[in-house]
Formats: structure tokens, sequence, C-alpha cells
């Protein structure tokens, strides 16, 4: 199965290159009421916004054709859209994955289901994002889906699909967390001066475990077309080696919609 993520010129580049994926804390996502459909005490809503820094997300679409997508996400059409190969342990392990690729399936609802939660599920839910979780504790595994996969349908034009990954689990020791080669992530930063250093995107995790790359398409407006980018072309040969299909996007001419072409890079 493949699904698609939407980049600007500059970020798909490096995602080209580097051939890794970018998970994000959800405190850091555009829409301010991301994770918050569980009611409870005051106690209840802090001990879940501070579990969050705990966990990063990775959002997918089932489509590269999209044009509010293509608008919002492909920096206005000058960018890129990549089609991952997502039949990996690395998105299906529910051993690595708090929320797994076949069970990540965004709901969408025009009424926001709002769930209470006693002091005691709310202990269980935020101990199970934390690495404290017993497979047997199915209530904990439906809130946890229900905590993150529950959205607005203004959001449905996304067709998202969500891994949901804990950045670190207080079940076990730093170095054996670390050992799993589908838990370790760097934090991309540039440095200032030597010493220092600054996050460029707040809250984001590339993850070292390299994903195969099946299609590639490239936005109406991607400056490729213009001025053929020599390091363009070159990743894009690049995944063409390994099997890769590159695709130019354009404009359908009889309706609203996006079409696609298949194209080879020299």
């Amino acid at each position: 199965m493949i699904l698609y993520k939407y980049y600007g010129f500059s970020s798909g580049k490096s995602a080209l290159e580097s051939e890794r994926v970018g998970f994000r804390t959800p405190i850091y996502f555009n829409d301010p009421s991301e994770a918050s459909v569980i009611e409870g005490k005051a106690f209840t809503k802090d001990r879940i916004q501070k579990t969050l820094n705990n966990v990063a997300i990775l959002s997918l679409t089932r489509t590269p054709l999209n044009s509010l997508m293509w608008s919002y996400y492909g920096e206005e059409h000058k960018g890129f859209v990549i089609g991952y190969d997502v039949e990996t342990p690395f998105f299906k392990s529910e051993d690595s994955n708090l929320i797994p690729v076949h069970k990540g399936n965004v709901i969408y609802t025009k009424t926001k289901p709002f769930l209470k939660a006693s002091t005691k599920l709310t202990t269980n839910l935020c101990n199970a994002i934390d690495g404290l979780y017993n497979k047997q504790d199915h209530k904990s595994r439906e809130l946890i889906d229900h905590l993150f996969l529950n959205k607005d349908t203004i959001w449905s034009y996304e067709e998202e699909v969500r891994i949901v990954k804990r950045v670190a689990s207080i079940a076990m020791e730093i170095q054996e967390y670390w050992e799993n080669p589908y838990n370790r992530y760097s934090i991309p930063s540039e440095e200032i001066k030597p010493g220092y250093s600054k996050v460029k995107i707040a809250g984001l995790k590339i993850y070292d475990h390299q994903i195969k790359i099946k299609e590639v398409y490239l936005g109406t407006r991607n400056p490729y077309f213009k001025n053929q980018d020599e390091s363009v072309m070159e990743l894009l040969n690049k995944i063409q080696k390994k099997g890769g299909k590159v695709y130019s996007v354009s404009v359908d001419t009889k309706s609203w919609n996006l079409t696609k072409k298949l194209i080879k890079i020299l």
C-alpha cells in the first residue's frame, strides 16, 4: 500500500534526499483542537496535555491529487508529493507504534465526540501513552484511538491516515528503547554559533529508518520545470533507478481536477 505526504519545495528535496520521514508533536499542529475530545476535571486535561509531549504523529493521505492539499501543504503547488511504501514494520509494528498505520484511519465527525474519563482512566491512558501499557487493557486502547483519531469534518478533505509513536518509554531504559531501529530519531536544527543551535520546526523529529519511495509528484508550479534544477534531477533519477515512478501534475482542461503524467528523468 502507498500513502502520500505533501511537501514544500525545499522540504521535499530534503525528504527525497534522506528517504526519511518526520513525526511531529501534536501540540504544534495547525489545529488547536487537536487531541481535545476527552473531558474530565482540570487534573485530567492537564495530565493529558503534558503526556502529549511524549507523542509524535506522522500524517499521511490517500491521495496525491488534492488541490486543497497542494495549496496548503505543497507550497501552493510549488512542492512535491511523495508516495511511501507503508508495508513495513516501521509503520505497522504495534511494539514500536502507539497507533500503527493499519489502525490509523482518522474519523471525521460534525459533532465533537466528547468522552468523559475518570481520574483512574486518565491515569491508565497516560501511562499507556508513556509506555506502561497492558495489551489486555482494551479501555485504554480505545481511549488512545479516541484521543488521536477524531477530527472535525472540515478536515475531511485531507483523507488522513496517522501513525502515532511515543518518543520515549518510561517502561524501558533509554538505551533499550534506543536499540530498536524504529524508535531512533534526530531533531533537525541549524547552528547559530559554536555550541548553540535552534530548532527549525518546533516539535519535529526525523526518524532514522529510511522508507522506500514508490512515487513522486511534481506540483504544477514546481521550479524544476523552469530551471531544470540539477540537484532535483539527480534526486528524481535516483528514485527512478530504485524502481520509483515520477509524475508531473497539471490541471485538467475539462474539469477542476488535477491530473498526473508519468515522466522520465534523463
